[in-house]
């Protein structure tokens, strides 16, 4: 029989830490996904006797203690009793940083990364600290104000006052109160990829949400690359009688009497309740559902909304000694302090900056004895090209052209090489133009105003990074956990653990 409590539409992060928890309370779940694996852009690949991930660099909240307490992904892995399975390599320092003139570690724990970055700007020290407390801080109420359900508006304030009166501060806002060094400012942004966003449109509260996830959670590589991460999620699921079907694309959400009748999947329909969209909002609203059992309103918003940019990546295996240059896990190369410039140029279509993973140094098993794999990333829009597959080569070469300014003789030592465009992100997971970040991250685009878990159509729900809280593997996890407390009835997230643990 197709007859399920909920089927989840797309077999990210999003929609597999959902699947799995409410497969663990006891639903009947089936998961469909379009690719032949699943993780979304957490999946991995091999080429030759080389292991890459798609997407996916670091990860937080993968350990047993954390100053939220709750380490999301440690619980749901221990809930799904897979835990064991997997090892999260920490990664510390975080990130490794370079400008003209300037290099430096950014470690995790709140006294080691204001202790480096003061030995940098010494005068700055009290400001800095100051700037990071203030993080730490927002990051303490969102996790308060999500245990505690809050909606009225006076309470909030009383409760969470940091979270009330930055909500709508970008990042470029904040630091300006704070740090009055702009190369500082920089510094103290450089990761400001991750949310695809310079610190002048970036929300001040997501990014603080993220710097703290890895300084004070720990940063993680996933032992043997993502790709285990999601496939343990989908052992967990199966272990607790789900299914998760691969090769099977949905092509629509059934909507019967107002309410979610099930899915078709080329002529075979199956039945549910409830269907949990974890795949492009614009995708599921206007195409698999359709926009006319919608509110007008609400497709007014989504047309309205502001979608992230998309990434270039360039994978490669290299014989070249990177524990001898000195390489980290991950580094971001800057030709200049400042990030709105860089930005411009990324909304230009031009790459002038890139980020560069070497996974290998924590997990050398993805590559073979005496080599390397280098991921190098660059934002870039998918509208900047009409023919992805005419740029393609042209962007590859850019990329490593400035890779080799930074790893010396590296074009001499390539074993392999492969380049992913916005349209390969596309193709993978239907996401509108590549999107990697799923909306934008701007303070008018964050909770309590982005995209809620529940849609206003009876049965449907979204998880991922087009809905709330936002984009990441952190984010999207967070974002499969609220719409399985919405769809089990649990306002709390501590009585949704106490359930389940």
């Amino acid at each position: 029989m197709n007859t399920y409590d909920i089927i989840i539409v797309g077999s990210g992060i999003g929609g597999l830490t959902c699947a799995a928890l409410l497969a663990k309370a006891g639903k009947s779940v089936l998961v469909l996904e379009a690719h032949d694996r699943p993780g979304g852009y957490a999946h991995g690949f091999k080429r030759k006797k080389y292991q890459f991930d798609g997407g996916v660099h670091l990860v937080s909240g993968c350990g047993p203690t954390g100053y939220q307490g709750g380490q999301v992904i440690y619980k749901l892995l221990q809930a799904l009793g897979v835990g064991d399975e997997l090892e999260f390599i920490n990664a510390d320092p975080f990130s490794h940083v370079y400008y003209p003139g300037f290099a430096s570690a950014l470690p995790q724990s709140v006294a080691a990364f204001v202790n480096t970055l003061a030995k940098h700007y010494p005068l700055q020290r009290q400001g800095l600290a100051n700037l990071v407390r203030l993080c730490l801080q927002v990051t303490e109420e969102i996790a308060l104000a999500s245990e505690m359900a809050l909606t009225d508006y006076d309470t909030a304030s009383r409760l969470v006052p940091a979270l009330c009166q930055y909500r709508k501060s970008t990042l470029a806002e904040v630091m300006a109160e704070y740090i009055d060094d702009p190369q500082l400012c920089s510094v103290f942004a450089s990761n400001w990829p991750y949310l695809g966003l310079p610190p002048s449109k970036l929300s001040f509260i997501y990014w603080a949400a993220m710097l703290m996830g890895y300084m004070a959670d720990g940063s993680y590589y996933c032992k043997g690359g993502f790709q285990n991460f999601a496939d343990a999620l989908v052992k967990g699921i199966r272990q607790h009688g789900g299914t998760v079907r691969l090769r099977s694309p949905v092509g629509k959400i059934i909507i019967e009497d107002k309410q979610v009748a099930g899915v078709m999947v080329n002529d075979t329909r199956f039945d549910a309740p409830v269907v949990v969209a974890n795949a492009d909002m614009r995708q599921t609203v206007f195409d698999l559902v359709g926009e006319r059992h919608f509110p007008e309103r609400y497709v007014q918003k989504i047309n309205k909304m502001q979608h992230s940019v998309s990434i270039f990546v360039v994978y490669i295996a290299t014989d070249l000694d990177l524990v001898q240059l000195n390489m980290a896990h991950e580094s971001f190369y800057y030709r200049d302090f400042d990030h709105d410039r860089n930005f411009a140029q990324t909304l230009n279509g031009k790459v002038d900056w890139i980020g560069i993973t070497v996974p290998t140094l924590l997990d050398p098993g993805l590559a073979p004895a005496g080599e390397h794999l280098l991921v190098l990333t660059a934002l870039l829009p998918y509208s900047v090209k009409d023919s992805w597959q005419e740029a393609k080569q042209g962007y590859m070469d850019s990329i490593v052209d400035i890779a080799a300014d930074y790893i010396p003789n590296l074009k001499q030592h390539i074993n392999f090489i492969e380049g992913g465009s916005p349209a390969t992100l596309h193709r993978y997971t239907q996401n509108y133009q590549g999107a990697a970040y799923g909306w934008d991250v701007i303070p008018c685009q964050i909770d309590p105003v982005r995209i809620r878990n529940a849609s206003p159509v009876a049965g449907l729900y979204f998880a991922g990074h087009w809905c709330s809280p936002g984009s990441g593997i952190y984010g999207v996890s967070i974002s499969g956990m609220q719409a399985a407390q919405h769809i089990l009835g649990i306002k709390r997230p501590s009585e949704l653990w106490q359930a389940l643990l």
